[in-house]
């Protein structure tokens, strides 16, 4: 064989044989589990990390409790429900005034 030829057989070789070992990029079977709902709750050594407020199973208080983290984030309801005094800001160089 001629050079050419062997450097062709080379190239192929190295372009093909690492196709033989690829693997599956899917999950393993043992490492997959059963989905749960998330108000199912979580095991009895994660309770000391659970919200007062929330029993487990109970599809409404879980959703109550999320909607009250999701209101907790919302910058416009935190504004909207702090009071009028605290939220009004003083002119600039104006002193405070003194409690009686």
């Amino acid at each position: 064989m001629t050079r050419a030829a062997w450097s062709l057989v080379v190239v192929a070789a190295a372009v093909l044989l690492p196709a033989c070992g690829e693997h599956s990029q899917g999950e393993p079977a043992r490492l997959k589990k059963a989905d749960a709902k998330a108000s199912s709750g979580a095991v009895a050594a994660d309770k000391a990390y659970m919200a007062n407020g929330w029993t487990a199973g109970d599809d409404t208080s879980w959703q109550n409790q999320i909607r009250g983290r999701a209101q907790g984030q919302n910058e416009y309801a935190r504004i909207i429900s702090a009071t009028p005094a605290a939220t009004a800001a003083a002119p600039i160089g104006a002193t405070p005034a003194k409690a009686p």
